[in-house]
């Protein structure tokens, strides 16, 4: 291994903490400022929240939904392959 290899391996690493560490979360606030009714000045809502934040709402929450099933297997892809004999990502070797 030279310190190309580990410099890029390091970078992917690191950018990938970086989305999915920040990312996210940033992701479930945007969906939950989507979600949320408009607020007046004296503090109680104006009705409701539009049709365009509840899609934009909707969307980021799907996302952030498969990426946390995504997450849970690809931790148990391994034993999913043992028990089941189906792989998932493609990455257990026979």
């Amino acid at each position: 291994m030279n310190l190309a290899t580990l410099f890029g391996s390091l970078v992917n690493v690191t950018l990938v903490g970086i989305l999915l560490g920040a990312g996210l979360p940033a992701l479930f606030a945007l969906g939950v400022r989507f979600a949320h009714a408009p607020v007046a000045a004296d503090g109680t809502t104006t009705g409701s929240a539009s049709a365009f934040g509840k899609i934009a709402a909707s969307i980021c929450f799907a996302i952030i939904i498969i990426a946390i099933i995504a997450g849970i297997l690809w931790v148990t892809k391994a034993t999913i392959y043992q028990y089941m004999g189906f792989d998932i990502f493609g990455t257990e070797a026979d």
